[in-house]
This record gives structure tokens, C-alpha cells and sequence, in this order.
């Protein structure tokens, strides 16, 4: 073990006592079925695709966020032209004062 390296923990890895191969089979042939006939969608969707924005859905304040993004850009946008308005302003200002003082 060396000072400057940390080790990494073992990784889990759940390993079943016992396969049986025919329930996986027909669990796998019923999801087929009903794939075919319409009941379920076309591709498997991943665990991280079930659970993405659940908690979002979940919590009145991260719902109220994801809703105000939406006109968040145009907040953006009008603060940025105000931030423009006013560099401005206050560049056409100071030029005007510099001019006034070190005019002879």
C-alpha cells in the first residue's frame, strides 16, 4: 500500500444462488408477447431511464424550478440587455466627466 494512492472499495457484485432457466424463459417470452401485441413499449428502458425526474416530481420546490426555467431565458436575456444599458450608461458618463475635468 503506498502512501500517495488511495485503494478502491470492492465493488458489489450479487451473485444468485440458483438460476432457473425456465422461468427466465418464460419471462422472457411474456414480455415478448406483450411487446407484440402493444401492452408494453418496444425497447427495454434502463433503470436510470425509470427513475430520471421522479424526484423532481416529487418535491414541490425542484417542480416549481424546472417550470420557471422554462421562462428563465427570457430573465436572462432582459438582465443581460440591462447590464449592456448600464455599462454603457455609466462608460458614456465617466467619458463626459474625464472631459469636463481635463478640458483646459
Amino acid at each position: 500500500m503506498s502512501i500517495f494512492t488511495v485503494e478502491k472499495p470492492k465493488r458489489f457484485e450479487r451473485k444468485p444462488y440458483f438460476n432457473n432457466e425456465r422461468k427466465e424463459y418464460l419471462e422472457k417470452r411474456k414480455r415478448a408477447i406483450m411487446r407484440q401485441e402493444g401492452l408494453l413499449p418496444t425497447e427495454e428502458l434502463t433503470g436510470e431511464e425509470l427513475v430520471r425526474g421522479k424526484f423532481v416530481q416529487g418535491t414541490t420546490h425542484l417542480r416549481r424550478r424546472l417550470e420557471n426555467d422554462e421562462g428563465e431565458t427570457d430573465a436572462k436575456q432582459k438582465r443581460l440587455v440591462k447590464l449592456v444599458l448600464w455599462i454603457i450608461i455609466l462608460t458614456v458618463f465617466f467619458g463626459w466627466l474625464l472631459r469636463e475635468v481635463y478640458s483646459w
